[in-house]
């Protein structure tokens, strides 16, 4: 297309409150009602320039962070629930899961939370069996690998996403003794 098209949306206060409500009320699937008020925060931020600065944007920008900010803390309160499941039963795929579409700073957040719900004795199982899962993991990587200090993850078999999984859970309980944090 060699011409641009171009149309003026408005976007008022009261309607942008409504529209995200009932976002929220009708989701099945806070992740993706979560990435959807990004998108549209994004979309305000980047089509809304012109206003960038002015009174009516601030209000607007302010509302629609805080609709992303409390279906973030849903997200992570569902992932939590999800971590101390997983952590409880020992679960590399599940772990991995849970771990890959977050950042390392908000799996160390979650991973924070879920391990005050967790016994002293789950959490010294969870560390025991997290530190002898990384080094069955190595060793079987190296021996894949056929050359020294090099590892395989692929030829043996072992999912990369659950080694970094674990390697996170791993060296956060490290640092975890008798169920607090140093």
């Amino acid at each position: 297309m060699t011409s641009s098209a171009k149309i003026v949306l408005s976007v008022e206060s009261d309607k942008l409150d409504s529209f995200c409500n009932k976002l929220i009320k009708r989701s099945r699937n806070i992740a993706k009602t979560h990435d959807a008020l990004i998108t549209l925060e994004t979309f305000i931020t980047l089509f809304g320039q012109a206003a960038h600065g002015t009174n009516e944007y601030k209000t607007i920008e302010t509302l629609i962070k805080s609709y992303t900010e409390h279906t973030r803390q849903q997200l992570m309160a569902q992932e939590t629930r999800k971590l101390i499941s997983a952590l409880k039963h020992c679960a590399p795929e599940e772990l991995a899961t849970i771990h890959t579409p977050l950042s390392r700073n908000g799996f160390y957040e979650i991973l924070q939370v879920a391990v005050i719900e967790l016994t002293a004795e789950e959490i010294r199982h969870a560390r025991s069996w997290a530190s002898n899962w990384i080094t069955d993991a190595k060793h079987k990587a190296e021996q894949a690998s056929g050359y020294p200090d090099a590892m395989d993850f692929k030829s043996a078999d072992i999912s990369i996403e659950e080694f970094h999984a674990i390697s996170d859970v791993s060296r956060f309980l490290e640092s975890h003794t008798d169920g607090t944090i140093e």
